[in-house]
């Protein structure tokens, strides 16, 4: 693992961790496997340690853009559709359940999982659904289909977590997920200040290594589509005035004049929408504990630096 950039080193703390949290420059440092381009963030804790500060986190500001982020749900469930139309459906931090709340609608038989208690409580008494506040691991049911959107990034072995679900899927099942994409031309061409540099994030895949690590377990890429986000205008200005300098002023004081309401729907290229099937290869390649992969390898080089 070579030092990719210096963070700010600030202590973790759960209110970092919410999901509108995209302050630039705040994370630990970063590190970048040269075999597999895995981006790592070590200083975060592990284990129970790191489960703690996402059972306290709370964002306040999460439903202020919900019209926006239900449609985003929409657009995952549309993909997902394609392969599994029906059945269970199982999403793995499901936040306060839009997604969930918008694939009871379309027929699924659905249920979450989220360690935040205050996200799981809207969940539970705000929509009416079922939600555990426990771990991917800690399951066994079967599903149709499993659901990691903006969750594989926050997880301390991410390629263990895909052998999970591998499990918990029906023959056929699929298991979606959108993750942010380190090697992305975005990415690059951002930064040091790239949004998906946050104090969250544990393990960032490249595209092409976590396409391995599912063919490794036994699960076939069938789908591979860009993630179009909605969010206000002002939102998504946010985002841009944070970057600050000159550039950032100037958006700042465009965004106090833009309608509240108008919307915009808009990929940036550094996020992927990837549904892979639990099929008959699965039988001889996923059985058995999680094996080695690219990012455990990088988890296990980081933890030695």
């Amino acid at each position: 693992m070579t030092l990719l950039y210096t963070g700010a080193g600030l202590e973790a703390k759960a209110e970092a961790f919410s999901p509108t949290n995209h302050q630039p420059g705040q994370y630990g440092d970063l590190f970048r496997c040269e075999r597999c381009g895995t981006v790592a963030q070590p200083s975060l804790p592990r284990g129970d340690a790191l489960l703690e500060l996402y059972r306290n986190m709370r964002d306040s500001h999460y439903l202020e853009e919900e019209r926006g982020r239900r449609a985003t749900a929409n657009r995952i469930l549309d993909a997902i559709a394609g392969r599994a139309p029906s059945g269970r459906l199982l999403d793995v931090g499901c936040g306060h359940g839009l997604l969930l709340d918008e694939a009871r609608t379309r027929g699924y038989e659905v249920e979450g999982l989220e360690l935040s208690s205050d996200a799981a409580a809207h969940a539970r008494d705000g929509l009416g659904l079922t939600v555990h506040q426990t771990t991917v691991d800690e399951l066994d049911s079967r599903f149709n289909a499993i659901v990691l959107a903006d969750v594989l990034e926050h997880l301390d072995d991410p390629a263990r977590a895909i052998d999970h679900c591998a499990r918990l899927l029906e023959p056929g099942g699929v298991l979606c997920l959108v993750t942010p994409d380190p090697a992305s031309r975005t990415a690059r061409l951002a930064g040091a200040g790239w949004w998906g540099y946050l104090p969250a994030h544990t393990f960032l895949l490249p595209r092409s290594t976590l396409k391995q690590v599912l063919d490794r377990k036994g699960l076939d890429v069938t789908d591979d589509m860009p993630l179009v986000r909605t969010f206000t205008l002002r939102y998504w200005m946010a985002g841009l005035a944070e970057r600050g300098g000159a550039v950032g002023k100037v958006v700042n004081g465009i965004r106090r004049a833009t309608p509240r309401q108008a919307r915009l729907s808009l990929s940036l290229g550094d996020e992927r929408v990837i549904v892979a099937r639990r099929g008959a290869r699965y039988a001889t390649v996923g059985v058995g504990a999680a094996g080695s992969s690219e990012a455990a390898d990088a988890a296990a080089t980081v933890g030695s630096t």
